[in-house]
């Protein structure tokens, strides 16, 4: 039986493969600047018993979040719902709600989509334990303080679906990938 992997883990795997390795299978992890000024940048959703309703939407910051498909779990870093005639119900909520995350990150928005994988999966997830359908979210850069809106296409979802098979391979291999030559 395969082990749940982390939904962040997905944007390390994307990066480097190899950095992935070093820190899903052996543990390498150091804090330094970067990692302490991201975990600052969290604190503001890092509330995992803030909910907060204001008119026509609904805010749920630290929501757990899980794909059996995928074998990902996490945590989705702000889940706003609002009000739609197309979304989904909400208990002890009326009305139906369409369900958009936003992946907080420290820095500012990166050439390659290793960002955008990681919401990806997030709302691949998401989708999968609410039946809604997600064609967008959004990532809130720090460094430029901004949300960036992103379509989830079917491309993004099918580019998930591949790191994740190819993550568990690697993982239930216990081995690290080698290192690719390139910046």
């Amino acid at each position: 039986m395969k082990d749940y992997l982390q939904i962040n883990l997905i944007q390390h795997f994307a990066f480097c493969k190899r950095q992935w390795g070093l820190i899903a299978l052996e543990q390498v992890w150091a804090e330094n600047e970067d990692t302490v000024l991201g975990q600052f940048v969290h604190r503001n959703v890092d509330d995992e018993f803030y909910r907060e309703k204001r008119r026509d939407s609904i805010f749920v910051r630290s929501m757990p979040i899980s794909s059996q498909k995928l074998m990902l779990n996490g945590i989705a870093d702000l889940v706003e719902y609002r009000k739609s005639k197309d979304g989904i119900s909400l208990e002890n909520y009326e009305g139906k709600w369409q369900p958009f995350i936003v992946e907080y990150k420290k820095g500012k928005p990166k050439k390659d989509d290793c960002d955008v994988l990681q919401l990806t999966a997030q709302v691949i997830c998401l989708e999968e334990m609410t039946g809604a359908r997600i064609d967008r979210s959004a990532i809130y850069y720090k460094s430029i303080n901004k949300r960036v809106s992103v379509e989830i296409t079917h491309a993004l979802r099918e580019r998930v679906i591949e790191c994740a098979n190819e993550m568990h391979w690697f993982y239930e291999r216990k081995q690290t990938p080698k290192a690719e030559r390139g910046k």
